[in-house]
């Protein structure tokens, strides 16, 4: 009966003890919180990666909201009271997240890490582009928020699955450097991400393979890296450039093309202005749907839920 008694009191005191330091873990993560690394990111596919990565040890903000367009953000006063005492602000480069330039110079010590500098950059590929770059060049007055567009490269570069895994890893690089302590868990959690993305990159692929037709018309020249990706035939896009309005010329060149391919619909971005397009798309007699280049809304809350709906949008469109 002694004996029963003494396991029986062994037990409780092991399970007080467990549950005494399993209390003080909990009560860790939650102080952990004060001595977070914080960082920033311009855009939603890059924040999401961050998270991803950082997960418990990073406090990591976003910038741009969901549902507004890099073309088109201004910073705000509120901007900078929340990115205060960020360490380092990841971003795209080039004309994506321009602006970040506004916010660096109000944040003392603040670090930019450009992922564009791991990637290989393309130009914009879409031919009617051309017309576009050439009205311009014609014009006696250029606006100078789009003289740019002719001269840089496509900044869309995280389209392209292959270039989300190298984001990851250089990200993951990026986050063991400043908090060496925890660089194995930033390790492991970039493979982890890589290897899901490997996985449904495969099943991307088969999916799109098997598609016949593979022309878009897309709204404007931001799927560059996506098609080459999945070897898709890039049209035409209704906005030469972000934001600037398509010249009769420029409408009867992509009215053309559209006929000679055969297009059936075209593809719009929640982001930006939709009125002109569709006024388009019903004088043509074709449809309308939705490819997304930066998520955060809906059901694309993550960078591989991104890219799955816009492989998913295609499937639908053109099977």
């Amino acid at each position: 009966m002694k004996k029963v008694f003494f396991s029986f009191l062994l037990l409780i005191i092991t399970i007080t003890i467990v549950s005494g330091c399993a209390f003080q873990n909990r009560n860790k993560t939650v102080n952990s919180n004060e001595s977070k690394l914080k960082v920033a990111a311009t855009i939603f596919p890059l924040y999401d990666i961050v998270r991803e990565i950082g997960g418990n040890f990073v406090e990591v903000n976003l910038i741009l909201s969901p549902g507004s367009s890099p073309h088109t953000y201004e910073v705000s006063p509120a901007d900078i009271k929340k990115l205060q005492n960020t360490k380092v602000f990841f971003t795209i480069g080039g004309e994506v997240d321009h602006w970040i330039e506004n916010i660096i110079t109000s944040i003392s010590n603040a670090e930019v890490f450009n992922l564009n500098q791991f990637v290989t950059l393309k130009p914009f590929q879409i031919q009617l582009t051309k017309i576009a770059e050439n009205e311009k060049h014609e014009e006696k007055d250029h606006e100078h928020d789009h003289e740019h567009e002719t001269e840089s490269m496509d900044p869309h570069y995280w389209l392209d699955p292959n270039n989300g895994k190298i984001i990851a890893q250089k990200i993951a690089n990026k986050l063991s450097a400043l908090d060496p302590k925890h660089a194995d868990y930033y390790q492991i959690n970039s493979q982890n991400f890589i290897n899901k993305l490997i996985i449904k990159d495969q099943e991307w692929q088969t999916k799109i393979d098997n598609l016949n037709n593979k022309n878009l018309v897309v709204f404007h020249d931001a799927w560059g890296y996506f098609s080459d990706h999945f070897n898709l035939n890039l049209v035409a896009s209704f906005e030469p450039f972000p934001g600037k309005t398509p010249s009769p010329q420029y409408l009867i060149a992509l009215q053309e093309q559209v006929k000679m391919k055969n297009i059936t619909s075209l593809f719009i971005e929640p982001q930006l202005s939709q009125e002109a397009i569709k006024t388009l798309a019903n004088d043509l007699g074709v449809t309308i749907n939705i490819l997304d280049p930066l998520g955060g809304i809906e059901n694309r809350n993550s960078y591989i839920e991104l890219i799955d709906f816009n492989v998913t949008s295609i499937i639908n469109t053109l099977k």
